[in-house]
């Protein structure tokens, strides 16, 4: 054990072991390059996290992990589908499905698939489907709804993560809405948090900017 802590701290050291102790050198080699090989397989799992979607921090012991991503809600970003009530209108009740893309934070990236559905709870405003239902005013600056999706991170993708991150709360069509992370798999295994998400309109449809702050 005195040859190992030696070896461990100075070249003279290793010499003076080297000289009186062959045998306990020839183990202490043996156990360094087996320390060597865990090193680099930590040092490679950090590299791996570094090229994901610039997250900061940690998931596992260092605090929460910051994510950006974007759901792609413009026309060529997958299905987005609503299931209108009898009255054909945009009233409490209606169901909106989605499966869209899910792109990194420069949004333009494919990294996964960002899918789920909302119910519709409060339907104040006019929107973008130009069937509201009249006389609902309950919020008449925005309309709500009660969101459930699951956020797919490809296996080997270019986000650096693989497993899926579910969310459920109430959403806006206007402003930020903070979503709770519910649960996780794979690298999200456990997973727990805030998924904030604001909708970004483009000349075509809409990006959702959605930042997920992971414990």
């Amino acid at each position: 054990f005195e040859c190992l802590f030696y070896l461990s701290k100075a070249t003279v050291s290793v010499l003076y072991c080297k000289t009186k102790h062959s045998n306990m050198l020839r183990r202490a080699a043996v156990l360094f390059a087996l320390l060597g090989v865990a090193s680099a397989g930590g040092a490679s799992s950090r590299h791996k996290r570094s090229h994901g979607v610039h997250g900061h921090g940690h998931h596992h012991g260092h605090g929460p992990l910051t994510l950006t991503t974007f759901a792609d809600g413009r026309p060529d970003g997958g299905i987005r589908q609503s299931a209108d009530g009898e009255d054909g209108l945009d009233s409490p009740g209606d169901v909106f499905v989605f499966d869209q893309k899910l792109l990194g934070d420069d949004g333009n990236t494919v990294i996964g698939r960002n899918a789920g559905y909302c119910i519709r709870t409060d339907p104040g405003m006019p929107d973008w489907s130009g069937k509201d239902a009249p006389n609902l005013p309950d919020d008449a600056t925005n309309n709500w709804g009660q969101c459930t999706w699951t956020l797919t991170f490809y296996a080997d993708g270019p986000s650096g993560y693989e497993g899926t991150i579910q969310v459920s709360g109430r959403e806006g069509d206007v402003g930020t809405s903070d979503i709770a992370i519910v649960g996780g798999t794979g690298d999200f295994k456990g997973a727990w948090g805030v998924l904030s998400t604001t909708p970004e309109p483009q000349c075509q449809g809409v990006l959702f900017r959605q930042v997920l702050e992971v414990h």
